[in-house]
C-alpha cells in the first residue's frame, strides 16, 4: 500500500501512480510507462518529454517520524493486549476455558487426520466456497 501525499489518499499495492490524483509515487512515467527517476526531465528509454508529475517529496524528518509513531502505537497496542490476556488467564474459570478450547480443538484437527483423503479434499473445497462467498 502506498500513501499519496499530494491528495492523501492509500492506494492498495504496489502501484506506480495515484489512482485518485494521477501522480506518481517518487519516479516519473511517460506515456509508454517506462520507469524514470523523479528528477528526469527525458525518458531514458524512448526520450518522450511528456513525463508524469511525481507526488511533493517527503523530508526524511517527516519519515523518521511517521516511522517512530507507527513504532509507538505497535508498542503500545502490543503492551495493552498482552496485559488483557495475562489478567484472563490469572482467573481459574478463564483458564478452564482455555484449556476446554484447546482440548476441543486439538481432538478436531486429530479426527480431520484420521478422515480419508477424498473426505479431507471435499471438506477444504467446501470451506474455500464458504469463503469465497462470505468474501463477496
Amino acid at each position: 500500500m502506498k500513501y499519496c501525499m499530494n491528495c492523501g489518499h492509500v492506494t492498495a499495492g504496489e502501484p506506480f501512480y495515484c489512482g485518485t490524483c494521477g501522480r506518481t509515487y517518487d519516479v516519473k512515467l511517460c506515456p509508454r510507462s517506462h520507469v524514470n527517476p523523479r528528477g528526469a526531465e527525458v525518458c531514458s528509454q524512448c526520450g518522450s518529454r511528456e513525463l508524469s508529475t511525481p507526488q511533493p517529496k517527503i523530508p526524511m524528518s517527516w519519515r523518521l517520524l511517521a516511522i517512530l509513531a507507527r513504532v509507538g502505537i505497535g508498542i503500545v497496542l502490543v503492551t495493552l493486549t498482552l496485559g488483557i490476556v495475562v489478567a484472563m488467564i490469572r482467573t481459574p474459570e478463564t483458564q478452564h476455558f482455555f484449556v476446554a478450547i484447546g482440548m476441543l480443538l486439538g481432538a478436531l484437527w486429530w479426527a480431520f487426520t484420521r478422515l480419508p483423503d477424498w473426505l479431507q479434499e471435499i471438506l477444504r473445497s467446501i470451506w474455500k466456497y464458504w469463503s469465497r462467498r462470505d468474501d463477496d
